[in-house]
């Protein structure tokens, strides 16, 4: 009767780690014989279990549950051998979703795993025809931060979120009020792309940078402050408050909704750009903007803020 490997694992456990192995190893042992039946001495030899150990295990077997048809697993001593029936307790393979792989390609990059480890993990459970080779998603030191499942969640459920999020230049986290729209993942870092309820426009979060996420619940239009006395609002802080940044933009590229717009005319350099002026409260929330436009959109004054750009976009290569 062919028999699975018995397991060299020697890392420290905890009882209830234990108990768990036992489980997985049983389960194991039971889906690899003909007529998954073995006799209780068998079970104690591969798993240098007591009779009272065995029984934990089957125990918690016995609570397993195909999440699709909900049919449970059927797991039962027969006089001195140990059964196992149901479809609820067959061992299927695990695909992974896209986030999910990027996730793992991520910690597999970190561990500096062998090569042909990070093969054999990558055609076990990456999406099929998706290999972390043929994307970033792998490479560099991508940090998806704590909230990764949260945000995941949140952009499932349509929900609006609460994050708090400490801005390049920073010293501390400030709280914004956003409605998740995807994750986006560069060779260099992994976004949240939101649309940011008091500013009324798109925003790129690094998910290394956000401290907290608070789920609010599904998000419905009469929720958002975005009416015209909110929106006036904002503009009127900002004409008080911020420094004023002439922005250059390509021609035929989509024209910024933002609040901080003050003038908008033709480049005096007849190339076909539009020269915008606009206030900028936080200089990376700009600098994030100019990023993401990629290459359609630059900064032509102040000197100093142009400086600071370039100190900016260099830090994060």
């Amino acid at each position: 009767m062919p028999k699975p490997r018995p397991s060299r694992r020697k890392s420290i456990l905890t009882g209830s780690d234990r108990r768990v192995e036992r489980a997985i190893r049983l389960l194991e042992l039971l889906s690899s014989v003909e007529g998954t039946i073995v006799t209780a001495d068998e079970a104690r030899t591969y798993l240098e279990a007591t009779d009272a150990e065995i029984d934990e295990a089957i125990a918690l077997i016995a609570t397993l549950a195909d999440r699709e048809s909900g049919a449970r697993a059927v797991i039962f001593r027969d006089h001195d051998d140990i059964v196992l029936a149901g479809e609820g307790s067959e061992l299927m393979p695990l695909r992974l979703s896209l986030g999910e792989g990027a996730a793992l390609a991520c910690v597999m990059g970190e561990l500096h795993l062998p090569n042909d480890v990070r093969d054999r993990l990558s055609r076990a459970l990456l999406p099929d025809g998706w290999h972390p080779d043929a994307t970033p998603l792998v490479a560099g030191t991508v940090s998806f931060g704590a909230w990764y499942p949260a945000l995941q969640q949140a952009i499932a459920e349509r929900a609006r979120i609460r994050i708090a999020y400490r801005a390049h230049g920073d010293t501390e986290a400030r709280e914004r009020l956003v409605d998740p729209l995807a994750l986006e993942v560069t060779a260099d870092a992994a976004y949240l792309r939101a649309r940011d309820v008091l500013k009324r426009g798109e925003r790129r979060y690094r998910l290394e940078r956000i401290a907290a996420v608070t789920n609010l619940g599904a998000h419905t239009a009469a929720a958002a402050p975005s009416d015209s006395a909110a929106h006036a609002a904002v503009a009127e802080s900002l004409r008080a408050t911020a420094p004023l940044v002439e922005l250059a933009l390509a021609p035929g590229a989509a024209v910024p909704t933002w609040d901080g717009i003050e003038e908008m005319s033709p480049a005096p350099n007849g190339a076909g750009e539009t020269r915008l002026k606009v206030r900028v409260a936080a200089e990376p929330w700009l600098f994030d903007h100019v990023l993401a436009a990629g290459g359609a959109l630059r900064i032509v004054a102040p000197a100093a803020t142009v400086d600071a750009f370039l100190a900016y976009a260099a830090e994060l290569t």
